[in-house]
């Protein structure tokens, strides 16, 4: 940024009209008088002359120009900020078991659909650190809590269903979150649960998995995503390809009510389809916001020493111009 300490200073350079008008009127009258004549000598002077007045002009308006902006003190400012306030801490704890894969959610499946509403949510997320977990018979940290955003999208697209799983470890997923969480010393520490089934393995039940979560004063927003009823269900078969089956994929709304219970956040969110996915994780964003302190601090760097050194330069010019180019009779 570029800013004027004495902008008043610009008044200067009226001096350079000012300066035109005396060469254009009174400088043009002066004559050259020679007490003898020689036709050819004439010519040589007069031409000269002529040069150096033109050249004359213009390196005194330079020196004027850059007199009166060096006397403005134009500086170069460099914005830097320092933000108050500590951030949120926040795992997306996500299952990626077989039944993720039913497609009553758009654009492909309810895993696709978790994906992009965790991409919405990371990227409109600013100094908040982030992580990432898995989890479908056991659980994976796919990305420690990080601010490094892209590095965590890359990951997050990179995430694909466990096709051998045939249970869900809810309880291994949501204690894996806690992990990633407990020494954390953020201002609020938060773990988005988002799972389509029921605990059916795993060392750790999700009660004892949510009573730890609470023990660490963390919150955890369980999200459960699936159509009520039969949905269809891809199945690979060797002789006719992938197909299509209806199933019913059962969830347990009653363990994630109570997980949401157990951490002080209410009760459980349900969402049938992508948009009501999208709106959950809306409200949760917008729940868990820290308020930010923002110092904004400027240095600068002087430029009216460059401009006084090239107006030096051009008085020098001037100077062996005049004294020596010119005075010096062919």
């Amino acid at each position: 940024m570029l800013e004027f300490l004495h902008p008043w200073f610009f008044l200067g350079l009226l001096l350079l009209p000012a300066y035109l008008y005396y060469e254009w009127k009174i400088g043009s009258k002066k004559r050259i008088y020679l007490p003898f004549t020689r036709l050819t000598l004439v010519r040589k002077i007069v031409k000269r002359e002529n040069l150096w007045k033109y050249v004359h002009i213009v390196l005194n308006s330079l020196i004027i120009l850059l007199l009166v902006l060096s006397l403005v003190r134009p500086r170069l400012g460099f914005k830097s900020s320092e933000v108050e306030g500590k951030g949120i801490d926040i795992v997306i704890a996500l299952d990626v078991s077989g039944s993720m894969q039913a497609v009553d959610f758009k654009p492909t499946n309810r895993l696709e659909a978790a994906k992009a509403v965790a991409r919405d949510f990371i990227s409109d997320r600013q100094n908040d650190r982030i992580g990432l977990v898995v989890f479908s018979e056991y659980a994976l940290t796919q990305c420690p809590l990080t601010l490094d955003y892209n590095i965590l999208l890359q990951l997050l697209d990179n995430i694909t269903i466990n096709q051998d799983a045939s249970s869900t470890a809810i309880g291994m997923g949501l204690a894996t979150a806690v992990a990633r969480l407990k020494n954390s010393e953020a201002k609020s520490k938060v773990i988005i649960l988002i799972t389509d089934g029921m605990n059916n393995t795993g060392e750790i039940d999700p009660f004892t998995a949510a009573d730890l979560a609470a023990t660490y004063k963390i919150r955890v927003y369980p999200i459960g995503v699936g159509s009520k009823g039969l949905v269809d269900f891809p199945v690979d078969d060797p002789n006719f390809g992938r197909r299509y089956v209806k199933v019913q994929i059962d969830m347990d709304m009653a363990t994630l009510d109570r997980i949401a219970s157990i951490t002080g956040t209410g009760t459980a969110s349900l969402a049938t389809n992508t948009e009501e996915l999208g709106t959950i994780i809306k409200n949760i964003d917008n729940l868990e916001r820290t308020k930010y302190k923002i110092n904004n601090y400027y240095t600068y760097k002087e430029m009216f020493s460059y401009l006084l050194g090239l107006a030096g330069l051009l008085i020098l010019i001037q100077f062996i111009l005049l004294y020596v180019w010119r005075r010096e009779l062919p």
